[in-house]
């Protein structure tokens, strides 16, 4: 009895002591970073929510993750200002961005990334839980070390996004679903209802927990035909196919209306996204017609019987179009106009541990062939076939973060067959030992910036950028190690290529600006390039990567690619020292002087963007700005001889990539 005692009492002990780790692990993490990309505008949503039930603000994500992030900011009293009146993927964007730096932005940062952590945290005592039942103390213990130090998890697991509030939620349902089928009851059912409309409300992705959950129920049924009378429980006590399959049927459709009803309580009931009759920008008819038949019917059949809130059917449009029209992916160095199938799969090999992947492919094949637990061993396999193959089918590939629901079924996968082939010989179990160890220590070598971690096969960290972009390396969070490393080398002038919507002025970086397509559209003030500069020049990964302009002779930092940094901070910001002559980067600040100028001095603009073109020839805006510039002067001749060249530019220089763009409008034929 005292043996059971220490051994019960002993795991829960362990249990909690990672539990610990994992919490000290996120916390000490997010204070390296500065603002990730979207996190200013969920943070900026999720006080809007609370203060107006403003849900046409950022309307491309549920409210959950939102919601629970900006519940430790409303002690503060702060004022939310309203989004101004742009398309609704900027509102949120501005917004958001004014709204944090009018205040301590690390502070309210800091209270937010805490309050989202309680999602890995639970994700982690649900996997200890569904490890324990599904396959014992042993296998708990060992997919919650592994939870534990996974560098994608503990990169996200505290971040203002939904990605971790998805991979948390799609798994507590699909474990209620598993303890429902195991021993049917109401309570169990209303539980799994519940926790799958968390699901639906922390992403839209999460839809796809029907398909998994139809199948798992299919399988249920399959399998009971072969099943041993000895092995008969739960739904198999029904007794015939028929009646088990009308039960599962009755079972899914409950939860489906559970779920559905849980998604409307965090709208208000209410299906107006926004309050007072005020209008998303563009309006939701207006924005459906973006979509291709197929995909239009359904939203407007949703939209017309109001099965789903406003705001929530504007997000599936949005995830509908992106995931159709793509956007530019870089992928092994190199750029692609649009994602492709193969970039999950890659990404998933780069940036998971070896110890892990090793873990996968030795263990996990243990764990299929056993037949004592093929429910078990189902429950865990088919949201990961199914995640994965949604996912290839995509355009939308711009980081690893997007799969991250496959890591948690994943672990308890791999701790089963680790902790089964352990038990067979003192061999095996070293082999798991000597991968978890090293899983661990390749996680903890990325300590505490995990956001661009890779294994050591492709360098580790410090290379990432040169194989993955923006969530997969830095995302945009770089700014306090690029203060650090300027406050430490007593930098006093240097220039700064960054593409975020963090003001580098807030985290007192003195660097002059360079020119980026993100400083343009948030309107940084931009002073002319010299065509000679010296360094240090800082420049963010992303921007080297061309997804701003596009690759090779469209990208005015083309140069930059073929030299090696002096210094990689935080995984995404290169240092170069040195002299560089940069016509084009000088060429595309003048353009960008000339854009804000064009509407009230156009004579200044004028003399801009002919500096920029003569500078940048192969720089099709520029060529664009003066055609307009030329007409508005009534310079016929002028104005057709640049709408040419842009329009050359267009069709000939990149094409597949220009085409990204509208093509070049004619000024005097409007």
């Amino acid at each position: 009895m005292l043996l059971d005692w220490c051994r019960k009492y002993g795991v829960i002990a362990a249990a909690s002591c990672l539990v610990i780790v994992l919490g000290a692990e996120l916390l000490l993490s997010i204070r390296q970073e500065s603002q990730t990309f979207d996190e200013s505008a969920h943070l900026y949503a999720g006080l809007s929510y609370w203060k107006s039930f403003d849900f046409g603000i950022n309307p491309e994500h549920p409210p959950l993750v939102k919601l629970v992030a900006a519940l430790p900011l409303l002690p503060l009293g702060l004022e939310v200002p309203p989004p101004p009146n742009i398309p609704f993927r900027g509102a949120s964007a501005v917004a958001g961005v004014q709204f944090l730096y009018s205040h301590d932005a690390d502070a309210l940062l800091f209270r937010a990334r805490a309050a989202v952590a309680i999602f890995t945290l639970s994700l982690a005592l649900l996997i200890f839980a569904a490890s324990r039942e599904m396959f014992g103390a042993g296998a708990a213990l060992f997919a919650l070390t592994l939870l534990v130090f996974e560098p994608n998890i503990l990169a996200h697991g505290a971040l203002v996004t939904t990605d971790i509030g998805a991979a948390c939620c799609l798994f507590a349902s699909v474990y209620a679903f598993y303890r429902y089928v195991k021993r049917p009851s109401v309570p169990r059912l209303v539980v799994c209802g519940i926790v799958t409309g968390l699901a639906l409300a922390a992403k839209h992705s999460a839809l796809v927990i029907f398909p998994i959950l139809v199948i798992l129920a299919a399988t249920e049924v399959a399998r009971s035909r072969t099943r041993p009378a000895a092995e008969v429980s739960g739904l198999d006590k029904l007794g015939t196919r028929g009646r088990r399959s009308l039960r599962l049927l009755g079972a899914l459709a409950a939860i489906a209306a559970i779920s559905v009803a849980v998604l409307w309580a965090f709208y208000g009931f209410r299906y107006a996204a926004r309050p007072g009759n005020l209008q998303i920008v563009p309006p939701t008819a207006v924005y459906l017609q973006s979509l291709h038949h197929s995909e239009a019917a359904l939203i407007r059949f949703f939209e017309r019987h109001r099965l789903f809130p406003e705001s929530y059917l504007y997000g599936l449009t949005d995830v509908a179009i992106i995931s159709r029209d793509g956007r530019p992916t870089f992928l092994l160095g190199r750029l692609y106009p649009k994602g492709r199938w193969f970039y999950f799969p890659a990404a998933f090999l780069i940036k998971s541990t070896l110890g892990f992947l090793l873990l996968v492919l030795l263990m996990a094949a243990k764990a299929i062939r056993r037949a004592d637990l093929r429910r078990e061993t189902l429950f865990t396999a088919i949201p990961v076939a199914i995640f994965f193959a949604v996912a290839m089918a995509s355009k939308l590939d711009i980081g690893l973060r997007h799969i991250l629901p496959v890591y948690p079924f994943l672990i308890v996968l791999a701790a089963a067959g680790a902790w089964s082939l352990s038990r067979q010989s003192r061999l095996w179990a070293s082999i798991a030992a000597l991968l978890l160890v090293f899983h661990a220590a390749s996680s903890l070598r990325a300590f505490p910036n995990y956001l661009p971690y890779s294994n050591e096969i492709w360098g580790g960290s410090s290379s990432t950028y040169k194989f993955l972009a923006d969530s997969n390396v830095g995302w945009a969070g770089g700014m306090k190690s690029v203060q650090e490393y300027i406050h430490s080398h007593h930098i006093t002038q240097c220039w700064f290529a960054y593409d975020g919507p963090a003001d580098p002025a807030y985290y007192r970086i003195g660097c002059s600006p360079l020119p980026t397509l993100f400083s343009f559209i948030f309107r940084r003030r931009q002073q002319p390039v010299p065509e000679q500069i010296q360094g240090p020049v800082f420049i963010g990964s992303q921007v080297l990567t061309g997804f701003d302009w596009g690759p090779e002779e469209m990208n005015p930092y083309r140069q930059f690619t073929k030299l090696r940094p002096t210094a990689v901070l935080q995984g995404e910001v290169l240092v170069f020292d040195g002299s560089f002559n940069v016509p084009e980067i000088s060429g595309t600040s003048h353009f960008i002087l000339a854009s804000g100028l064009s509407a009230g001095h156009p004579v200044q603009a004028l003399a801009e963007a002919k500096v920029a073109a003569a500078l940048n020839p192969g720089f099709r805006p520029a060529h664009e700005l003066l055609a307009r510039l030329y007409a508005r002067q009534n310079l016929r001749d002028l104005a057709l001889h640049e709408y040419e060249t842009a329009l050359n530019i267009y069709r000939t220089v990149q094409p597949e990539f220009q085409k990204l763009q509208p093509v070049p409008q004619n000024p005097l034929a409007q």
